[in-house]
């Protein structure tokens, strides 16, 4: 269409030059072009309030404590086998384990305002600027092949993880490092940040994808800052924790 336009443009421009050269004194009319709107934005469809029981954040819709628990679940099982040394990366070399991976809660503040953006649809993570000390990880997950938004979480924390796997990720020293700002090694990173200990997430259907956002409290990705403390789990737990079964320090 802008092609078009141009061309017409520019023959108008070069008719009405000649018009001026011969002295004739009619006027020929600019052609009038139209644009096509933009395609109106698509309400995010979130799962229906019977989906399921929603009593963990009641004051909530756009969840339920299904999707919750798949979210909250599928974080502190990763967590804690990073913790335990059972994490390998791409060259095949395994992560050492962590002293102070802490077990994640889930939080319904931070839910909320996940929530509110994922109601936008967008095509992107956040701005920094807008959740401070909060990190988020993002991601779009195609509809084809996902029947449920359960199977769409699985997707989406999934491949938030399995980068460690494919791109050139923390060295055995296990630092945030410059050149992985703005990789996507960031969605593993955040995941096995040791001290992010709160967890809030939020699906929902946007045209033919479902959106996937999850923030967390407080945030990491901190260039030139250790992901977690290297050392045998739980023996960095910070006072008044405990650890657990699966090697995380938790306060419950």
């Amino acid at each position: 269409m802008s092609a078009a336009t141009t061309t017409t443009e520019s023959a108008t421009t070069s008719t009405g030059s000649a018009t001026k050269t011969t002295g004739t004194t009619s006027c020929i009319p600019r052609r009038k072009t139209t644009r096509t709107p933009p395609a109106p934005q698509l309400p995010a469809e979130f799962p229906s309030a019977s989906a399921g029981p929603n009593d963990r954040c009641p004051k909530n819709t756009g969840m339920d404590d299904t999707l919750r628990t798949k979210f909250l679940d599928m974080h502190n099982y990763r967590r804690a086998e990073l913790a335990k040394g059972n994490v390998a990366k791409r060259n095949g070399n395994y992560l050492p384990q962590s002293s102070d991976m802490q077990r994640m809660r889930y939080n319904c503040a931070l839910e909320k305002e996940v929530i509110d953006y994922v109601s936008t649809c967008p095509l992107s993570k956040s701005a920094e600027f807008t959740r401070p000390d909060v990190g988020e990880n993002f991601i779009r997950v195609p509809q084809e092949g996902m029947a449920t938004y359960l199977l769409a979480v699985e997707k989406a924390v999934t491949l938030w993880w399995k980068v460690i796997r494919i791109e050139e990720g923390p060295g055995l020293q296990v630092y945030f490092r410059q050149k992985h700002v703005g990789t996507p090694i960031e969605s593993f990173t955040q995941m096995g940040w040791s001290t992010s200990r709160k967890l809030g997430c939020a699906i929902a259907k946007c045209g033919s994808d479902y959106v996937a956002v999850c923030r967390y409290s407080p945030r990491g990705n901190y260039v030139e800052q250790v992901i977690y403390r290297k050392g045998t789990p739980c023996t960095a737990c910070a006072a008044g924790s405990w650890c657990t079964e699966d090697a995380l320090c938790t306060l419950e």
